[in-house]
């Protein structure tokens, strides 16, 4: 019974390891694409600035 525990244990911490390491990498992606999105909508509005203050 307590090898059956011990067991169950390794497995679940084995679990959890995983998940959290995958859901670091996930959220690190996340943030990546929303900070090159956020530097694409910059030079669009700088562009869009440029055009409007030249008139």
């Amino acid at each position: 019974m307590l090898l059956v525990i011990e067991v169950l244990g390794i497995l679940t911490m084995c679990t959890v390891i995983f998940v959290l390491i995958w859901g670091f990498i996930t959220v690190k992606q996340v943030l990546s694409q929303l900070k090159y999105k956020n530097y694409l909508l910059e030079k669009l509005t700088q562009y869009v600035h440029m055009l409007t203050s030249k008139k």
